[in-house]
């Protein structure tokens, strides 16, 4: 059974783990597989800084396993702590089991509920078409792209799509 929760500060070795696990069997983040791999005591670190300005870590547990997680930050300057972004990751092993769906219909949900909150963004690469083709489900818009902003390799780049929703 699938479970969405507030992660605790323990749940950073795991969703470290994980990280590690997306980013060695994936290209779909910034950090190669041949760079230094997130330790479980730095996430511990961001995820309290997220929660002292406004943002929010959740996780997806199957059968006690973490498998997903979502991390939203909001910015504390005045001018744009109106919004925030968000990162996620599940586990190639759980993929189109609707993990991703039910982690962003959790922080929607959230986002609606939170002071002077009026929109979210992310950050996707144009190669993820199924972390797009989600996120258009859930309404978000493109409002731009940097055109081969990310290497993949020596020959291959990837746009970095910028997406938004407006609660």
């Amino acid at each position: 059974m699938l479970n969405i929760r507030v992660a605790s500060l323990e749940d950073a070795i795991e969703i470290a783990f994980l990280k590690n696990h997306i980013v060695a069997s994936t290209d779909f983040y910034l950090r190669t597989k041949d760079e230094p791999k997130e330790k479980a005591d730095d996430y511990r670190k961001k995820m309290m800084k997220k929660q002292e300005s406004g943002g929010l870590t959740i996780v997806a547990e199957y059968e006690g396993q973490v498998v997903g997680f979502l991390s939203f930050s909001r910015p504390t300057f005045a001018k744009v702590n109106h919004t925030g972004s968000f990162g996620m990751g599940v586990n190639q092993e759980f993929c189109h089991m609707g993990i991703g769906s039910e982690l962003l219909a959790y922080l929607i949900s959230w986002a609606s509920h939170q002071k002077g909150l009026e929109k979210i963004c992310l950050e996707v690469f144009s190669h993820n078409e199924i972390g797009i083709a989600l996120y258009k489900k859930f309404g978000f818009k493109i409002e731009g792209k940097q055109i081969k902003q990310v290497k993949i390799t020596n020959n291959q780049y990837a746009d970095l799509v910028y997406m938004s929703l407006f609660l």
